[in-house]
């Protein structure tokens, strides 16, 4: 089964980095993983909620910011889209 996502949209909600403990792992720096929420307005005004970790999570919260057009790869979670590759669009075609 193919498991892949392709979505352009706005970013609707405020970045937050949040970071999430992990007893189960051993050493001290698999403990921590980082996580971002953010929620993508379609053309159609569907908003979709996303979820970005670990590296995808900082740069997502050190290069985007509400407001901006993205455009988004992902895979289809129970009720989110996991991003696994995002970019922000720069040029605008009339």
């Amino acid at each position: 089964m193919i498991n892949i996502c392709f979505l352009s949209g706005k970013i609707v909600n405020k970045i937050d980095l949040k970071f999430v403990f992990d007893i189960n792992k051993k050493r001290l720096g698999e403990k921590h993983i980082s996580v971002v929420k953010v929620q993508l307005r379609l053309e159609d005004k569907q908003v979709i909620n996303l979820h970005g970790y670990n590296e995808m999570a900082d740069w997502i919260y050190r290069k985007v910011r509400q407001g901006e057009q993205v455009l988004i790869q992902g895979k289809l979670r129970n009720n989110y889209i996991e991003i696994e590759k995002i970019e922000k669009k720069s040029l605008q075609f009339f």
